[in-house]
């Protein structure tokens, strides 16, 4: 099964599997689970892991430090077996080893419930095995099954996506001159899938480019007749990595958007984690999306690789700082507010305007405005609203940081 399919009450509790080449650690950690509610298999040689690893199991914890192979390669193995399967990462590393491998997980689509570090204090092993069972019974809760995308992937029509707007806000002065158009996939039977599940599978399917023009096409149309978004002097849409492989993406792209505002009033997002192998391709399409003048953002910076040598080349006019280093209070974490600083001070020099995303906190958005951030996108202005509520939404925010009010 995968993490998102429906988790089905079973005989005595979900299942766990402990992978750990220490079977006293594996002991320790099944007695723990167990006392919880779980109900547990361990594996502790080479054979077990294998035969074991990636099957009917609901959450895996997964030693990083494996005798004769690491778990790296073990996750890579879970990942493939079990496709966004959910994982406890335990080890004795250092924070920032635990923090990459962490990334690593997420990067191959499991689902982390948390990290064990080593050695093991109860008290907090069992309370956050307590809460890697409540993950996994809350679907029942739900009452719905959540299905696995990739099994209603083909069921996906271009009348069941909608875009919503995410206003854009100025650090300076509050204002909301511009927005990011986000697709959402509303399912007849299942309801509102996101698109960090729908879209990987789309792009597995070669159906990007498809997203894409169906995208551009309804954010024309709204740019066109929606006051609040034909108002905005800026829409931001995103492109995958892979439209960059087409070279007919600047022609399509500009005669679907340029019917509703000119190529400069467009920014076009770019994931950082442009595929390898298409540079030469990428630098093909994006240069000439440069010179139509649509201005061009390299999204979710700091989570892709090669990052300087895209900065170098690749005719960004925007910095989009990733969500993930500023979601969390400047104090818990100062090595992403030491990134985040850096990325300022970066994109300021090449002349590129800095966006910070994810931003929820009024406390947030002081440091980021201490920090010389030139524009902020979150809850904190404003979750993603439909067309017709953009407007109202915009003017909220812009209002209460003129007067000073709190708006939560």
């Amino acid at each position: 099964m995968t993490a998102t399919d429906e988790v089905l009450p079973r005989p005595g509790g979900p299942r766990m599997l402990v992978v750990d080449d220490e079977p006293m650690i594996c002991e320790l950690i099944t007695d723990v689970a167990m006392g919880v509610g779980f109900v547990v298999q361990s594996a502790s040689t080479a054979e077990e892991i294998d035969v074991l690893l990636g099957s009917d199991f609901d959450v895996t914890v997964l030693d990083l430090a494996l005798v004769g192979s690491d778990g790296i390669a073990a996750m890579r193995t879970l990942a493939a077996r079990s496709p966004g399967a959910r994982v406890v990462l335990a080890s004795g590393a250092s924070e920032r080893i635990i923090a990459s491998a962490t990334r690593v997980a997420q990067m191959y689509g499991l689902q982390v419930l948390g990290t064990v570090t080593k050695p093991l204090g109860l008290p907090s092993l069992r309370a956050l095995l307590r809460e890697c069972k409540d993950a996994v019974l809350r679907p029942i809760a739900s009452g719905r099954r959540r299905p696995d995308v990739w099994t209603i992937i083909d069921d996906l029509l271009p009348s069941q996506l909608h875009v919503l707007y995410q206003p854009i806000a100025n650090v300076a002065d509050g204002a909301v001159r511009s927005a990011e158009a986000l697709v959402r996939w509303r399912h007849p039977e299942h309801g509102l899938i996101p698109p960090s599940e729908f879209v990987p599978a789309l792009e597995r399917q070669g159906r990007s480019h498809e997203l894409l023009i169906h995208v551009a096409e309804q954010v024309a149309v709204d740019r066109m007749s929606v006051p609040g978004v034909a108002d905005l002097e800026d829409v931001s849409i995103n492109v995958s990595a892979l439209d960059l492989n087409v070279s007919e993406t600047p022609d399509v792209l500009t005669q679907i958007l340029c019917k509703a505002a000119p190529a400069e009033a467009w920014t076009l997002e770019i994931t950082e984690t442009v595929a390898d192998g298409t540079a030469v391709t990428a630098l093909d399409v994006m240069t000439r999306l440069g010179l139509a003048r649509f201005k061009l953002a390299i999204d979710d910076y700091g989570t892709g690789s090669s990052t300087l040598e895209r900065l170098r080349w690749y005719p960004f006019t925007t910095l989009k700082i990733d969500r993930s280093f500023v979601s969390a209070s400047p104090v818990q974490n100062l090595n992403d507010w030491i990134i985040v600083e850096n990325a300022v001070s970066l994109g300021h020099q090449l002349g590129l305007s800095v966006v910070a995303e994810g931003v929820e906190t009024s406390l947030v958005f002081e440091r980021l405005r201490g920090l010389g951030v030139d524009k902020i996108q979150g809850h904190l202005v404003s979750e993603p609203v439909p067309a017709l509520e953009l407007a109202a939404r915009s003017l909220r925010w812009s209002t209460t940081r003129v007067t000073g009010m709190a708006l939560y």
